[in-house]
């Protein structure tokens, strides 16, 4: 009897596993195994209720985790058309009252969408390069004086940064600064 239901259920799960293979990701919004990632799939996969792409994207990244006085900068780009890498960030000044330690995405949270995780207390470093010099590669397209305003955050104890272990993706947050920040120099 045991022996019929295992039979039962593996054959089950074998007909579900081909007939999902055989429809693609399409159907479900994702990408396939041989597709890459560049800011027109990310653009499209933003819901564009009314505001511009860049707004969205920024909104997407916190919107869920805290509350959003402005968006200072925001761009979704993952690599420049001619194929170099190129900067993507949400940038955000939030409301008040948010808590002194930095929130988390949730599981299954896309990796371009996902906030937090390993946090880091401020000024602290890890090996290899500065987080700065995340900062340096992106912030001639920010408005003046937005890059120095993450680089006071990242120098004063009491705040909090996550780098990448390859140093693509700096990500800060501040409460006392109202500042959050997922910055990534990289395709």
């Amino acid at each position: 009897m045991l022996a019929v239901v295992a039979g039962i259920f593996f054959l089950g799960g074998w007909a579900w596993f081909a007939y999902v293979q055989g429809r693609g990701a399409e159907p479900y919004g994702a990408l396939g195994s041989h597709e890459g990632l560049t800011g027109k799939t990310l653009a499209a996969m933003l819901p564009m209720g009314g505001g511009d792409t860049a707004e969205a994207y920024a909104r997407k990244v916190f919107g869920g985790l805290l509350p959003i006085d402005t968006v200072l900068a925001s761009k979704i780009t993952a690599s420049s058309e001619d194929g170099a890498p190129s900067c993507s960030y949400a940038i955000v000044r939030t409301g008040t009252g948010i808590a002194r330690t930095p929130p988390t995405s949730a599981l299954g949270t896309a990796w371009w969408e996902r906030y937090g995780g390993e946090w880091r207390q401020t000024p602290e470093r890890l090996f290899g390069a500065l987080p700065i010099d995340v900062l340096a590669l992106c912030e001639a397209e920010w408005k003046a004086g937005l890059g120095d305003e993450l680089q006071q955050a990242l120098d004063a104890p009491g705040n909090w940064y996550m780098r990448s272990a390859t140093g693509e993706d700096l990500q800060i947050f501040s409460a006392e600064g109202r500042l959050a920040a997922r910055i990534r120099n990289g395709s």
